[in-house]
């Protein structure tokens, strides 16, 4: 064999041995859904980071053999950046789901559709995450464990709309399928419609074996991280927390600084609810956490006599709730404190916010559920007397009548001296003139 002749036969073994763009591409595919599913999100992101990259500065010659391959992998791409939180999740969802319809596959489409649909419902951008549940709905398939977001999305949306009975329509729709690695979402979403101490109980209950189920890595970072503080937030939001416990409960995230501020303020520590919800003010943060730390700020606030940036920080979080249908998020504070910033603020409450928010039917029930003595101790908090004097007016010791003011803010669901000075003036217990 001439040399020439040899030189050739070594450049085609060269490039027989050297894959091609495609199955570069699918390798790394299967190296970024291992990744994910194990935890290592890092790994992922960076292995689907670098796929796309690659992809974007690929010539044409070399995406023809890609066509109908395409959807299939950016889809576990978008996914891998999706659960690690990155911001190009989006774009990559929204590349697939046109890469699909143009190649035909509208399975893919619809799946890309409904996880795009899912991430703007969370966030709390509600009118995309319908546009993106129409777009899903217009292709019409049989309903598949890949629709799990789609209807976690519907839920969220229903139960932001305080309409509860549809929200867990679409959650039973969501859940007739395994979650899948929408396993956090779905608990978070079943922790916002848990009607009884029984529902909450099973809800813990999963919580705790799906957490022993999933890699440690899986469960304490990215979106996953995000889903189940908020699942914790809302199973706890009931609960007395002492300093103590607020301290232990901190967490290295948004989500977390929000919690906190939420438990501070619950606990009358208004300067620091103010103080962890200082970052979330921010244009840039996501509709639905900015309106809760509006929320908290406007209410600790107005419990610091700073009534001018109390109302000022409520009519901000009034309008973005109000603009994306997000009425969910007004039970954040007290009905009694909700109810006085509206009033002080000239803005109106929706009827199904002050039913299900601040029902006053609700508060007439509970004030039937109170001893004679509460009921005293209920009508002398309407006044300026402080405490002490209260206690001598009813000759018990300033120790009893914080046992029995206890037992009075139980009753009534409020966590303050105001919200239940407030909530008596709404139902007659009115003493403040005498």
């Amino acid at each position: 064999m001439t040399p020439a002749a040899e030189g050739a036969d070594s450049e085609c073994a060269a490039r027989r041995r050297t894959p091609g763009l495609k199955e570069r591409l699918i390798d790394a595919t299967s190296r970024i859904v291992a990744s994910r599913t194990a935890g290592r999100l890092p790994e992922a992101l960076a292995r689907a980071t670098e796929a796309h990259r690659a992809l974007r500065s690929a010539e044409s010659g070399e995406l023809a053999p890609l066509k109908s391959t395409l959807p299939l992998l950016t889809i576990q791409w978008s996914r891998a950046m999706d659960v690690a939180d990155h911001p190009s999740a989006v774009e990559l969802y929204e590349d697939t789901y046109e890469t699909a319809l143009l190649v035909e596959q509208p399975h893919v489409a619809r799946r890309a559709a409904a996880s795009l649909a899912w991430m703007y419902a969370e966030q709390g951008h509600t009118h995309e995450a319908r546009n993106w549940l129409d777009r899903a709905d217009a292709i019409d398939r049989p309903a598949h464990g890949h629709d799990t977001p789609l209807f976690l999305a519907a839920a969220l949306l229903s139960a932001d709309s305080l309409d509860f009975d549809e929200a867990r329509a679409h959650l039973a729709m969501a859940l007739r399928f395994p979650p899948g690695e929408y396993w956090a979402a779905a608990l978070w979403m079943r922790s916002l419609l848990c009607r009884s101490a029984e529902d909450r109980t099973e809800l813990e209950r999963d919580l705790t074996s799906a957490l022993s189920q999933h890699p440690a890595d899986l469960a304490n970072s990215g979106a996953n991280l995000r889903y189940i503080e908020l699942a914790r937030w809302v199973l706890n939001r009931p609960r007395e927390l002492s300093p103590d416990g607020m301290r232990t409960a901190l967490q290295p995230s948004a989500i977390g600084g929000l919690i906190e501020s939420e438990m501070a303020y619950r606990q009358g520590l208004f300067d620091e609810s103010q103080r962890r919800s200082a970052p979330l003010l921010t244009a840039g943060t996501a509709p639905r956490f900015r309106a809760l730390a509006l929320l908290l700020t406007a209410a600790s606030r107005f419990h610091l006599d700073r009534t001018a940036s109390a109302l000022d920080a409520f009519r901000q979080a009034h309008a973005l709730a109000e603009h994306e249908d997000l009425l969910l998020v007004f039970s954040v504070i007290d009905g009694a404190d909700l109810h006085e910033l509206a009033r002080l603020s000239e803005r109106e409450l929706r009827p199904i916010v002050v039913e299900v928010v601040y029902p006053r039917t609700t508060s007439r029930q509970r004030i039937a559920s109170l001893s004679k003595r509460e009921r005293q101790v209920l009508e002398l908090l309407t006044t300026e007397l402080p405490n002490t004097q209260i206690a001598e007016r009813l000759f018990v010791t300033t120790n009893t009548l914080k046992s029995t003011l206890r037992n009075v803010y139980r009753k009534l669901g409020v966590h303050n001296r105001r919200s239940a000075s407030e909530a008596a003036r709404l139902l007659g217990f009115d003493r403040s003139r005498e």
